[in-house]
């Protein structure tokens, strides 16, 4: 017989003492994930819906099991999920089931796939509606951008807007990264001028200081010493 990995979802957290029970219980290998929401087990059996089935049969009782899953693809590349149905459920679908002309594995896989295709299709449709909605609302961005340039939020989209308001009736700002790291910022207009206020002071200041380290020529001459300038006049002189 062949070993089947199979994860098991939980419907709550399970650590410790009955994690170690139910491996007892079991006596197949298993591990829990980080969180105790999931464990991986080992299964021996002839195929994977053996080990399926031997997975319920002997855990059913020992764990909060909302899900079967095998770990790895099957020959044909599928995964093999079980999930539990209340009585009803399962009389509904044998019911629909004999009705299609098809057994109850091939009805529920076949109503999976489609349901993920329309998933997949109406996210898709979403997508494509968003950025159709973007490219038009936003044409603005493509155009060049000056200093002074005042967007309305009306212009947004709805979450963008939202965000942007988010941000103007706080102090928190949102920094903007890419593989370089952080390349702008979102701040509010009353932070971005009590910064533009901070900076053109602290200028203000550092000119302040660069301009007294010099003294006018003026005061150079009145504080320069009488014997320099005898020196001085006496080397004119001597030149003469």
């Amino acid at each position: 017989m062949s070993m089947y990995a199979i994860e098991i979802i939980l419907t709550r957290t399970v650590r410790g003492v009955e994690l170690k029970a139910a491996q007892r219980i079991s006596g197949m290998p298993m591990a829990s994930s980080n969180d105790g929401k999931s464990i991986a087990v080992l299964v021996s059996a002839r195929d994977e819906e053996l080990a399926i089935r031997k997975v319920w049969r002997r855990l059913q009782d020992s764990l909060p099991i909302d899900v079967l899953c095998t770990l790895f693809p099957g020959p044909d590349g599928m995964l093999r999920m079980s999930i539990p149905f209340a009585p009803g459920v399962k009389r509904r679908i044998r019911t629909w089931a004999q009705e299609s002309g098809k057994s109850t594995e091939e009805f529920l896989s076949q109503a999976i796939k489609s349901a993920l295709a329309r998933n997949r299709s109406t996210e898709a449709a979403r997508q494509g509606c968003t950025l159709n909605f973007m490219l038009h609302t936003c044409a603005w961005l493509d155009s060049p951008l000056s200093d002074t340039d005042r967007v309305p939020v009306s212009r947004l989209p709805a979450s963008l807007g939202e965000l942007i308001r988010r941000i103007s009736n706080s102090r928190t700002r949102i920094v903007f990264t890419d593989i370089t790291g952080p390349i702008a910022s979102l701040i509010s207009e009353r932070e971005l001028r009590e910064l533009e206020d901070t900076l053109a002071i602290a200028e203000c200041e550092e000119r302040k200081a660069r301009s007294s380290s010099f003294m006018p020529h003026d005061e150079a001459v009145q504080e320069r010493p009488a014997d320099d300038e005898a020196t001085e006049d006496g080397e004119h002189h001597g030149t003469g």
